[in-house]
Formats: structure tokens, sequence, C-alpha cells
């Protein structure tokens, strides 16, 4: 139990405090930000966080609020795909205010579909 929250910790403490944030889209409900300091790019695999910010709050499965989450997002380029390792949600915008949820999964990546968010980013980060 001890080993599980250790781990819970150090990935929580990547998420940057300090991010160099760019915007890559705004939509009505959301904008949608990643942080140009990536976290590693090697062959084309590029890990990074995103930023999520959404125009109103949304409702967790647990009844809980959160208005921005950060995601720790893995793109590879070459093969046109993306996926998420974590997401973690925040009341507030901009990933302030307390935290409300942390989600762990393992990585998946999955075809990048046209006019997507995810294309969008591909697009900004797969230069």
């Amino acid at each position: 139990m001890a080993l599980l929250a250790a781990a819970t910790m150090a990935i929580t403490f990547a998420v940057p405090a300090q991010a160099a944030w760019v915007s890559y889209q705004k939509r009505a409900d959301a904008d949608e930000l990643y942080d140009s300091t990536f976290l590693s790019n090697e062959q084309g695999r590029v890990k990074l966080w995103t930023l999520t910010s959404f125009a109103q709050p949304l409702t967790s499965l647990e009844g809980k609020e959160y208005s921005s989450e950060k995601t720790l997002t893995i793109i590879d380029c070459a093969s046109r795909k993306a996926g998420a390792e974590q997401v973690i949600r925040y009341a507030g915008k901009d990933g302030k205010g307390d935290m409300v949820g942390d989600m762990q999964t393992p990585l998946r990546l999955t075809g990048v579909r046209p006019g997507s968010t995810d294309e969008a980013l591909l697009a900004r980060i797969c230069k």
C-alpha cells in the first residue's frame, strides 16, 4: 500500500508547476493548451502535459465539479496516434484550485480522428 501511494505521489509531482502553456485550440466549450516543455521526445513519440479549461464546470462520475484538467499525453507522430496515461481534474480553471480527481490508466494509443482536438494538437507538435 505504501508503495502504491509513493508511486502515485511520484507521478502527480511530475505535473509542471510552472508550465509554458501554449494555446492550440479554442472552442465555445473549452480552451486547449499544451506545455511546450516536453517531458520526452524520442523517435517521434512525444510525451507532454495538456491543459483543458472548460467554459462551464463539468461533473465527474463521483459527483465532483471540475473546471479544468491536465492530461499526461503521448503522441506518436509517425503513426498519427495519441493516448493518455493520467488525467488530473481541478475545481478551478487553468489547473488551479483543489484537485478533485486523479485517474491513471495504461497507455493505449488510438488513431487521431480528422477534425478532432487531438488532430489540432498533433498538427502543432509533429511539425
